[in-house]
């Protein structure tokens, strides 16, 4: 082997070994990037599922307490006039002041179409898993 065919073998491996290391840094680079995104298209779609769940949540619970009010206020009124008619030297014993019983607008129920989306199947599908693997 002659001189010149040396340093070709050595510019050859040294130029083979930076274009493999770029190479590699930037497909590195992008499958970071790809993982990222994923993680970050998770992290949304778990966050409207919380959303939605919160949202029901109080709804939910805002129709019962209507339900609540009104069952009430029906039981209020029901025993002022059994107490009137049973003992009505006692008057009304069960009568609510406006400023005890807030009565709030009647609002119709909405009733809304109840969409299972891949978020919501992935998210119960993590919780599943990670309640198996605590046991």
């Amino acid at each position: 082997m002659d001189n010149t065919t040396t340093v070709y073998i050595i510019l050859s491996a040294v130029l083979g070994v930076i274009v493999g290391f770029l190479l590699r840094h930037f497909l590195i680079r992008d499958a970071s990037k790809m993982e990222l995104q994923d993680e970050l298209t998770k992290a949304q779609r778990e966050m409207a599922t919380q959303k939605r769940i919160l949202t029901d949540f109080f709804q939910t619970s805002g129709t019962l307490f209507d339900q609540l009010e009104n069952s009430y206020a029906t039981y209020a009124r029901f025993m002022n006039e059994q107490s009137k008619k049973i003992i009505p030297q006692f008057g009304n014993m069960y009568e609510t002041s406006h400023h005890d019983v807030y009565h709030a607008p009647h609002q119709p129920e909405k009733k809304e179409k109840q969409v299972i989306d891949e978020a919501e199947v992935i998210s119960e599908d993590v919780h599943v898993e990670e309640s198996s693997n605590n046991n």
